[in-house]
């Protein structure tokens, strides 16, 4: 009984924490978190690279994201879409994870619905996003480099499987270097209108960097771990900086 009262005071108190942040904020972070969340699924799943399929730290991670969205979700209860979205998502989940984890399972056909939901969670988001007003600049650059680097993240880790759809991304074979090319832009637009986080974007770019050629790489054979370490840090680093930049934004 008190281990049920604890987590209900835990709960309201990560819902407290995040009405703290402008919605802007929040829906930024329900689109990352649903990104991140498929990019710890595809690690979990892929068979092509044995030392991370069914590694229970990427287990706990998607896990983590989507406990993530379920707080987000609540705070945003009234813009349209989000929830519907997130319970086709959740639902899918929970039938990829009613599949036997076995290393000859091809689990492509179980991970699509799992895509297509985070893509419809993510466009609900995306609009009610678009429908916030007026978004600081460097609030709004930090979210595009952030949204840019887990969009990469979730296209790299689909090179694990044949026929995978990622329909949240615009997926051609001019997408790795384009994405590339805007968080390279992003960055030196943010250096200019925010100096003072230099030290930080800076660190930010050297955890990108040291897994950039890697990114671009054609083939099957992904270094799926080390790309959600350094990648997965880089977006929590920027929607950090964006959560305290908003704040001080806000009226």
């Amino acid at each position: 009984m008190h281990g049920i009262i604890l987590a209900f005071a835990l709960l309201l108190l990560s819902i407290t924490a995040r009405a703290e942040s402008s919605a802007t904020q929040q829906l930024h972070e329900i689109r990352t978190h649903g990104f991140m969340l498929c990019a710890n699924l595809l690690v979990y799943f892929n068979n092509q690279d044995p030392a991370a399929a069914f590694d229970p730290k990427a287990r706990e991670a998607y896990r983590r994201n989507l406990r993530e969205l379920d707080t987000l979700a609540a705070t945003v209860a009234d813009k349209p879409g989000i929830a519907a979205a997130l319970q086709g998502l959740k639902a899918s989940i929970g039938e990829l994870e009613q599949q036997p984890e076995d290393a000859r399972v091809l689990y492509t056909s179980s991970l699509n619905p799992v895509l297509h939901a985070q893509s419809d969670l993510d466009k609900a988001a995306g609009a009610a996003y678009l429908e916030t007003g007026e978004i600081a600049p460097a609030v709004a650059s930090l979210h595009q480099m952030s949204l840019d680097m887990s969009r990469m993240l979730l296209l790299y880790q689909g090179k694990g499987f044949s026929n995978i759809g990622i329909h949240s991304v615009e997926v051609d074979e001019h997408s790795y270097n384009r994405i590339d090319q805007r968080i390279g832009s992003t960055l030196e637009n943010l250096l200019e209108l925010a100096p003072d986080m230099k030290t930080s974007l800076n660190e930010v770019w050297t955890n990108y960097n040291f897994v950039r050629q890697h990114l671009k790489k054609n083939g099957q054979n992904v270094v799926s771990r080390s790309a959600s370490l350094y990648l997965g840090k880089g977006v929590e680093q920027l929607n950090l900086l964006a959560k305290n930049a908003d704040r001080q934004t806000s009226p």
